[in-house]
């Protein structure tokens, strides 16, 4: 006859929410830094975000057909992808060249806002619920625009509040004189 042996608590497991609690304040901390870079660049987080979903249905249409439930031909999944590759290409060019400009803007909310509403949409006429989930990531998306808009614009409100030393400004008497024309 046997005799089974009691194993200690640490090797069954029960010794060990110490280490959880460590993975689980790593990954919480890594999230938070994460989530403060991407809203700090905001066109990184959406050009990222495109390159990927655009790769999607390119990459692996049969998984893309069983996620989210449609069949047929994948002619439409593709030109998607391929059209989000190109806006996904043009936000990460944007942030690479820290550029903000009214057409960046446009591009990114048009195409946040837009495929929000397709996703609602598509959920509506009874496709696969994984749509809301990517109709809350891009509508995080915006939120992560208008986050970094309001901090840029608190920094130069709070640059342009601050008065000037003496020795800071610039009189007239201090300029070149202008040449003759």
């Amino acid at each position: 006859m046997t005799t089974l042996t009691q194993m200690p608590a640490e090797r069954q497991g029960l010794g060990r929410p110490d280490a959880w609690h460590q993975v689980g304040d790593v990954a919480a901390h890594t999230f938070v830094r994460v989530l403060h870079f991407f809203s700090g660049y905001p066109p990184l987080a959406q050009g990222l975000y495109c390159l990927l979903m655009g790769l999607w249905p390119l990459v692996g249409i049969g998984s893309y057909q069983a996620a989210t439930g449609q069949a047929g031909s994948p002619w439409m999944a593709q030109a998607v992808g391929v059209l989000l590759l190109v806006i996904g290409a043009v936000l990460c060019l944007a942030a690479y060249r820290r550029q903000g400009s009214p057409e960046v803007l446009v591009l990114a909310f048009g195409c946040a806002l837009g495929l929000t509403a397709v996703d609602v949409h598509l959920v509506f006429r009874g496709y696969s619920t994984l749509y809301l989930l990517d109709a809350a990531l891009q509508l995080g998306l915006v939120a992560f625009w208008i986050y970094a808009w309001r901090q840029a614009s608190r920094t130069a409100a709070a640059a342009h509040a601050t008065p000037a030393r003496p020795a800071d400004t610039v009189t007239a008497s201090a300029l070149p004189p202008r040449a003759a024309i």
